[in-house]
């Protein structure tokens, strides 16, 4: 199906911004009214909770890959998994580094 969101770099948008508004919905739901946002960062690096976070945020990918396969737009599709990809490398050298 021929669409113009079936873009490889829209679903690379959606992939990348996704998880970063995950992380603050997660800052902000729970820790939003006795802390700062650069305390909370702070804190996850101290504790090295920051790659555990980013693992997490990435989850809401997985809702919009499938929507994006069941809708037909595999283009869209491809860019949500390279972006995640591209997360979970984040991740594992922020592991190791950290």
């Amino acid at each position: 199906m021929n669409c113009k969101c079936n873009k490889l770099y829209i679903g690379l948008l959606i992939g990348m911004i996704l998880p970063l508004i995950t992380s603050y919905a997660i800052f902000y739901f729970r820790f939003g009214d006795t802390l700062s946002f650069k305390q909370f960062v702070d804190g996850l690096l101290r504790l090295q909770g920051f790659t555990k976070l980013l693992s997490l945020s990435v989850i809401p990918n997985l809702l919009f890959f499938l929507i994006a396969i069941k809708l037909e737009r595999l283009l869209a599709a491809r860019g949500i998994v390279t972006a995640t990809l591209v997360y979970a490398i984040v991740v594992v050298v922020l592991r190791f580094t950290l």
